[in-house]
């Protein structure tokens, strides 16, 4: 880890403009950003099964994932930095001659935070607004593993001839901040893991 830096501000500027400088400088001198060598491509993520379930015309898919951060991910999480958590689904239908046909598509998306004054992780599902808070990270992330009767597509959607392969994959990355706290997300660089597409049949 870096070495803490000791800033003097010497403010010019009043009202908001010197409080916001004052505020960014006052981060910069607390974070510490990943030492110098740390291996940003470390960590993994990976779906360890899923399949889909008919239920009163509706496929509901059922995964588990398991994922595995990387040091800087997880400095970044405990130094205030949120991580982008996207679950990607895709429903083709299988053609011979030509490209196969999409016929679905839909994006989940979480964010995994880290609460310094409760020491607790924060789950946030971008989708819903719902959040669920955890005492650990372990927990948190058990709980980002489990995917239960998400809404994929309605049965109607398909033809009883038809053959239809259906695609998930993950992507984890560092949440891109924005204004004049953007710079602390680029201190972990473009750190990204993704997983492989796992794909099974969907059989109407």
């Amino acid at each position: 880890m870096g070495t803490n830096r000791v800033i003097t501000v010497t403010a010019t500027r009043s009202g908001p403009v010197r409080l916001a400088l004052v505020t960014v400088l006052w981060l910069l001198a607390a974070v510490s950003p990943p030492a110098a060598g740390d291996d940003k491509t470390e960590g993994s993520v990976e779906i360890r099964s899923a399949y889909a379930e008919l239920d009163d015309g509706v496929y509901y898919v059922n995964a588990r994932i398991e994922f595995v951060l990387s040091s800087a991910a997880m400095d970044a999480l405990e130094n205030g930095i949120s991580l982008n958590i996207e679950l990607q689904i895709e429903v083709d239908r299988y053609r011979r001659i030509i490209w196969n046909d999409g016929i679905a598509g839909l994006k989940q998306r979480y964010r995994l935070s880290h609460h310094a004054l409760t020491d607790r992780y924060v789950v946030t599902n971008i989708n819903s607004g719902d959040t669920v808070s955890f005492p650990d990270l372990d927990a948190a992330l058990e709980f980002l593993g489990r995917v239960e009767r998400l809404p994929l597509i309605d049965a109607s959607l398909l033809q009883a001839d038809g053959r239809y392969v259906a695609a998930a994959r993950v992507t984890v990355d560092v949440k891109d901040l924005s204004g004049p706290l953007k710079f602390l997300s680029r201190l972990w660089g473009n750190w990204k893991i993704a997983s492989e597409w796992y794909k099974w049949p969907l059989r109407p």
